[in-house]
């Protein structure tokens, strides 16, 4: 007879030893819950109880009877920690189970008394006291640096009579540095911050030692990282010149310079942590660079227009430089006619030279071929343009261009051709704080086009067009917003019957007036349909209101019309009025639209109500 082999042996015992602790496990698994009762500040009360169910969420209590002490103790270590954050040093808190302090070891039998399936629940009460507030804020340092008289103290958010409140005495400590830095001391830090609570008093003594260091300026920029882009040209894109004064706004202009190429997906900026030789301050700059190719699909819908679906390819870096070359096309008015006779389309071909001949300079060139289908009129044309954007200043931009374009307009049966030069103008005064979703600040655009028509004996007119938006953060977060849009736009000297008809202004649309058709509010023909005006005056009110994380809701009204005359003459019309609200969906690229508008005083033919679909706010 053969006896088992001591491998043998050896495996029943660990199956059997695994299935014990396996066993054991399962019977200590318990689950816990924290009870939180708090009196006193309602808003602190507000603020625990939101931070309790946030931590419920992230970091629920499970395991063994131990495991579940150890983490209610952890809880109550973290109210603590908010109360103290926020001021409250005299707050008293109490923390048990089964009537047991969580501190005494009679805790640990109080829970491993419960029936091992029931929820064991942690009592935490807590009284707030009253806040302490900030006595006195002192900046030691250098008083030709950190002065009365130097450092503007009224832009720190820390002030006597201040809740001490952790937060806002560790951002008025960067407040101080950038103040600092801003004046050239690079290096400058806060080596030490003290906090000197007066338990008496109730009161917070806050003291903040600075090292200013020595004055610097700006340094060498050296580049790593790209695999695709010339480093030699990223130094033309440096807005400083090397041994000019430091400050650290200039460090950010680095930055969105090179974030303004769109050929990187991050760009991290390091300055060196000491001066060189001559007292200048290096900076590596770490790129990573973006896919050089993508491609991207849109949609939008508006009532009457209908449908529509555009495409895209980019070469975001065509010859090492950041030349970018787009190819987009774009079908619409699906669902509104006849396929394909009534459909509109375009292709378009844009290209982008960065920094040409000189920094800050943009060479651009286009090339296009459309099929428009309007209420007023169908177009079939193609396009050319070469044109310079240049950035004047930080908030300040124009651009200058020259255009041609051939084109077919079909209009209430008649045909007629066009070649038009023209000399495309303009000018941005960009106060706003984002292109995406702005929240505050205002945005001014004024654009020139003078024509020649080379197909009607060189007929001359200009278009000029002049819109400004502004925005007002009432709830000082963003979310809660009032924004408004004045436009005006006249053509000097011209008349519908010489003007081509897709250069005339129309009114109505969802970047219009909404609740009115797109080419609807102005003058229409004896058959009701749009002719368009030489001249235009639009006006917009918007309220928008983020939902949560990722929602808003809008109400809007909006005003205006198009206008036969080079100045708008109400006598002709009175201005179109349409109302209406919205929502959003916020996402990294900017918010997708869907407005709902209603006019006020339509005329006949006008539909009750229009809908829009697009990605971006109206205005």
């Amino acid at each position: 007879m053969r006896w088992p082999t001591e491998g043998f042996w050896l495996g029943r015992a660990s199956v059997v030893v695994a299935a014990m602790l396996l066993a054991c496990g399962v019977a200590e698994a318990r689950t816990g819950q924290i009870s939180l009762t708090v009196t006193g500040d309602k808003e602190m009360a507000d603020e625990l109880k939101q931070l309790s169910e946030d931590l419920d969420k992230d970091q629920p209590l499970s395991g063994d009877s131990l495991s579940l002490l150890q983490a209610a103790q952890a809880r109550r270590s973290r109210l603590v920690s908010a109360l103290r954050s926020r001021g409250y040093y005299d707050s008293q808190v109490t923390a048990t189970v089964g009537n047991q302090p969580i501190d005494e070891a009679s805790a640990l039998d109080a829970i491993d008394s419960q029936p091992e399936t029931a929820k064991t629940d942690f009592q935490i009460r807590i009284a707030t006291g009253p806040v302490y507030r900030v006595a006195d804020l002192n900046i030691d340092g250098p008083q030709d640096v950190v002065g009365p008289t130097v450092l503007d103290r009224n832009k720190l958010p820390l002030k006597p009579g201040q809740p001490a409140d952790a937060a806002t005495i560790i951002n008025t400590e960067n407040q101080i540095l950038d103040q600092v830095r801003g004046r050239g001391y690079a290096l400058a830090k806060v080596s030490r911050r003290e906090v000197v609570i007066n338990h008496a008093t109730r009161e917070a003594y806050v003291t903040y030692h600075l090292q200013t260091g020595p004055e610097a300026t700006m340094g060498p920029v050296h580049f790593s990282g790209t695999q695709e882009i010339d480093t030699t040209y990223l130094q033309k894109r440096v807005p400083f010149k090397q041994g000019e004064p430091y400050a650290p706004d200039k460090v950010t202009a680095l930055r969105d310079k090179l974030n303004a190429l769109g050929v990187f997906s991050a760009v991290r900026i390091k300055p060196a942590t000491s001066l060189d030789a001559k007292g200048e301050l290096p900076i590596d700059v770490d790129l990573e660079d973006r896919p050089s190719h993508s491609i991207g699909f849109g949609a939008a819908y508006e009532t009457i227009l209908g449908f529509s679906a555009n495409a895209y390819w980019l070469d975001r870096n065509l010859f090492g430089e950041a030349e970018s070359l787009r190819l987009s096309a774009i079908v619409n008015h699906i669902g509104q006619g006849a396929i394909p006779d009534d459909l509109g389309y375009g292709f378009r071909a844009d290209f982008l030279k960065p920094d040409w001949w000189v920094a800050g300079q943009d060479a651009t060139a286009s090339a296009q071929a459309l099929r428009e289908v309007y209420p007023a009129y169908t177009r079939k044309a193609v396009l050319f343009g070469v044109g310079l954007n240049r950035t004047i200043s930080e908030h300040w931009r124009v651009s200058a261009g020259l255009s041609y374009e051939a084109s077919q307009i079909e209009q209430s049966g008649t045909t007629a051709y066009y070649q038009l030069f023209g000399v495309p103008l303009s000018a941005t005064l960009n106060e706003a704080n984002s292109d995406l979703d702005p929240t505050r600040g205002y945005k001014v655009v004024l654009n020139v086009t003078p024509y020649a028509d080379l197909e009607h004996s060189n007929d001359l007119f200009a278009i000029t067009k002049v819109v400004g938006t502004t925005y007002l953060d009432v709830s000082g977060d963003g979310r809660s917003v009032v924004a408004a849009r004045a436009a005006f736009g006249s053509i000097p000297g011209g008349t519908n019957t010489m003007v081509p008809p897709d250069k005339l202004f129309y009114a109505g649309g969802g970047g219009s007036i909404r609740g009115f058709t797109y080419q609807s509010a102005g003058p229409r023909d004896a058959f009701n349909n749009p002719v368009g005006g030489a001249s235009l005056i639009e006006g917009s009110l918007e309220f928008r209101q983020r939902i949560g994380q990722s929602f808003g809701a809008v109400v809007f009204v909006d005003a205006g019309g198009a206008y036969s005359k080079t100045l708008p003459d109400f006598s002709e019309m009175s201005p179109r009025i349409g109302t209406g609200v919205g929502v959003r969906y916020y996402t990294a690229f900017g918010p997708a639209r869907l407005d709902v508008g209603f006019p006020l005083n339509k005329r006949a033919g006008d539909a009750p109500f229009g809908i829009y679909v697009s990605i971006g706010q109206a205005f």
